[in-house]
């Protein structure tokens, strides 16, 4: 058999407290208990002597004057509506206001959120980790930007280079075999490995466990909605680690070679022969005239300009070369070894 204990409620008209769950209306302003009412249990516990005579169902609230009415009652004890239009229970009552309060309590939070300027806060833990690297971004940039620079120009060089390809006999190898190659010969050679099953290894390890060790046994208040509380025992199940050796089998694996036919021989094809360079300290860069057998062939074509000021040479473009001559004097946008752009004083 259960024990039922008798809860309190305070009144929320007068403030009477702790009066007791088995009195439905306030000793001190004679004002019935409604829906703004919590019970709870305080001071010494108080036992319900007979507990088969408490009605363990919750108290109804009256649609109209908003009391709570014991669940035998078939009318409200203070204004007389119908128990039939009730639609809430204590418990039911209790759950909506707890729905109100949270959705009250979100609205707030949002209007405190955008007066205050929410996200102004959350950045500010992040400001000085901000301001370093802005700091850290701006250091690059000033180092990466060119430089303005006076300049005065002592002389300027010019290269200028053809790459030059040959056909030409050659070696080489490979997994297939080209069609116009010759003086081919061949031999087995490993192409990749495969991860073959060996065999397995017996090995052991620790392993944990939970058993299961009894009961712990606590006591909980089951509030009934209606001035009583059930006492109730709760068995919560124990467990306990317990460590064991396992064994297992773990598979090894071994590098097993796969063989291919590789192919060695000789075969024509367009290699890189020389560089044909031309340079000098005129004005009037050139390329060198190339005479080509029918073995051969440009691939390529490059040129570089300078311009020596101070001791230092700086790279330049050919645009940019050709506005100077030595003895100039310049203004120049310099990065490191070059200069972006020049202007003649």
């Amino acid at each position: 058999m259960s024990k039922i204990l008798v809860g309190c409620w305070d009144c929320d008209y007068c403030g009477a407290d702790r009066i007791s769950g088995e009195v439905k209306i306030c000793p001190k302003c004679g004002k019935p208990r409604g829906k703004d009412i919590t019970f709870y249990m305080a001071g010494p516990k108080e036992y319900v002597k007979d507990p088969d005579q408490i009605n363990k169902n919750p108290d109804w609230l009256c649609p109209y004057c908003s009391t709570l009415n014991p669940d035998e009652n078939k009318f409200c004890s203070a204004c007389g509506a119908a128990r039939a239009e009730s639609e809430q229970n204590y418990f039911e009552s209790k759950e909506e206001e707890r729905k109100k309060k949270e959705a009250r309590e979100e609205a707030e939070r949002r209007e405190q959120d955008m007066r205050s300027g929410a996200s102004a806060r959350s950045s500010g833990s992040r400001l000085p980790i901000l301001a370093a690297l802005i700091a850290a971004i701006f250091l690059l940039v000033f180092l990466l930007i060119p430089k303005n620079k006076g300049m005065y120009v002592d002389s300027k060089t010019w290269e200028r280079t053809i790459s030059v390809d040959r056909y030409q006999e050659t070696e080489d190898s490979g997994w297939d075999l080209p069609g116009d190659a010759w003086d081919v010969t061949s031999k087995e050679e490993i192409y990749t490995y495969n991860s073959v099953l060996d065999h397995y290894e017996t090995r052991t390890r620790e392993v944990s466990e939970q058993v299961f060790d009894g009961y712990d046994i606590s006591t909980e208040y089951k509030d009934l909605g209606n001035g009583y509380f059930e006492e109730v025992e709760v068995k919560t199940p124990r467990y306990r680690t317990e460590y064991h050796t396992e064994t297992y089998e773990e598979p090894v694996y071994v590098k097993v070679p796969v063989y291919k036919t590789r192919y060695y021989y000789k075969i024509m094809k367009w290699l890189y022969d020389r560089d044909e360079t031309t340079s000098g300290a005129d004005n009037e860069p050139y390329f060198a005239e190339l005479k080509l057998t029918d073995q051969e062939r440009e691939s390529g074509r490059q040129e570089k300009y300078w311009i020596i000021s101070g001791g230092k040479t700086y790279k330049v473009s050919y645009d940019n070369w050709k506005k100077v001559n030595a003895g100039d004097e310049i203004e120049a946008k310099v990065k490191g070894d070059e200069i972006r752009e020049l202007e003649k004083k």
